[in-house]
């Protein structure tokens, strides 16, 4: 099937579909964050609770790769189809875990579960689409991962106001997401590569920022973001005193900037290229974690709130349009496993680093990483500039 083909089959009730699907990798941690201090008193987990939400980056982390050679062999469709099965029932079921190891057992797969469908997500997107469509694409992706999330977390505060058990039951999306895949997404596997863009890939991967440095930056803008949005439920009702509700509707609120953000990020990336995105994007985040540290007002909470969600718009959507980019047709598959591999490293460890930094000290540690980070881009993408005789086209892909 060739990729024409393939794009004017899949339409706009596959698309949609794809979008639900990628919407449920966001929340896979978040869907829970507002139930915590309650989720941390059953299971006798204290502090720990925030382990619950970065579990499931383990199973992740442990399993991406095996998916992404997966898709590399029978193709994207049928890795979403069993990664939502189990993403559906593996979810549901954490409601039902008897104790705090049970639970953790629970996530984890469900992680598993994740690793299929963000991978998959991902391939369908680049078998689809190509070029700047593609990137468009890629940053609608991210805008339904962090519209699912304001929806989502809305919902899943005020469902922790009736139980700790109700948010769990939001898992159970993935169970219509299957539907819509089975009903309007080809079965067609792998699209047709062209010989233009896999020129174009093989160009990409031998020149401008090494692969393994796109996937570090993917690890550390991640590590930013779940650092937010693991400590922030425990900031906001523990030390501010605000309602499980209100933290789902706070958390709502950055995930509604980042879809904005995220829907502005073509155009940032055309006018000022990747690094100029990414370094926009780690300073947004230093700025909202000095912001944390500094006050607990109302105001101050909701001007944070502004460039957290930017940091995040400008930054989870272009990680995976870069891996893309710089990816043969034959490692696709592979090399976004490794992406996500590494954002959920990020995930994964930002309970460590919540853990490990007590109270407001850790807004401060996170805000002065990420700007020291920011600091890095511009040199370091600077270093593998383009080589002569590369077109304009060639370096803003790669």
């Amino acid at each position: 099937m060739t990729q024409e083909s393939l794009q004017r089959k899949v339409g706009i009730p596959g698309i949609a579909a794809i979008m639900l699907i990628s919407s449920l990798t966001v929340m896979v941690g978040n869907a829970i964050t507002p139930a915590l201090p309650e989720l941390g008193s059953v299971y006798g987990l204290g502090n720990y609770a925030s382990w619950l939400v970065t579990a499931p980056a383990l199973g992740v982390v442990a399993t991406a790769i095996v998916f992404g050679k997966l898709i590399d062999k029978i193709g994207p469709y049928w890795v979403a189809l069993m990664g939502l099965l189990f993403y559906g029932l593996f979810g549901v079921g954490g409601a039902f875990m008897p104790t705090a190891l049970a639970i953790f057992i629970d996530r984890f797969l469900l992680g598993a579960a994740t690793a299929a469908i963000m991978n998959a997500s991902v391939a369908l997107i680049a078998a689809f689409f190509q070029g700047e469509k593609q990137l468009k694409m890629i940053a609608m992706q991210g805008m339904s991962m962090e519209f699912g999330g304001v929806i989502f977390l809305s919902i899943s505060g005020v469902l922790a106001d009736v139980s700790w058990r109700s948010p769990f039951f939001i898992y159970g999306l993935g169970f219509l997401a299957l539907l819509m895949l089975l009903l309007f997404i080809p079965k067609g596997g792998q699209a047709a590569a062209d010989s233009d863009a896999q020129e174009e890939a093989g160009a990409c991967e031998k020149q401008g920022v090494p692969l393994g440095l796109v996937l570090l930056i993917a690890f550390l803008g991640m590590l930013m973001f779940f650092t937010a949005m693991v400590s922030l439920p425990i900031h906001l009702q523990t030390n501010l005193g605000y309602s499980p509700s209100f933290t789902g509707y706070y958390l709502a609120a950055l995930d509604l900037v980042a879809v904005l953000a995220a829907g502005f990020m073509p155009k940032i990336v055309s006018r000022f290229q990747p690094k100029g995105c990414l370094f926009a994007a780690f300073c947004f985040y230093g700025i909202a974690f000095l912001l944390y540290f500094l006050s607990g007002t109302a105001v101050v909470l909701w001007i944070a709130v502004f460039f957290a969600g930017m940091g995040f718009g400008f930054s989870t959507p272009l990680f995976n349009s870069l891996v893309v980019n710089k990816s043969t047709p034959e490692k696709k598959g592979t090399n976004i496993s490794f992406c996500t591999m590494a954002m959920f490293l990020g995930q994964f460890l930002s309970a460590l680093l919540v853990s490990a930094v007590a109270g407001s000290k850790l807004f401060l540690v996170a805000g002065l990483l990420a700007l020291v980070i920011a600091a890095c881009i511009l040199p370091v993408a600077g270093k593998y500039a383009r080589k002569p005789g590369s077109s304009k086209s060639e370096e803003r892909a790669c």
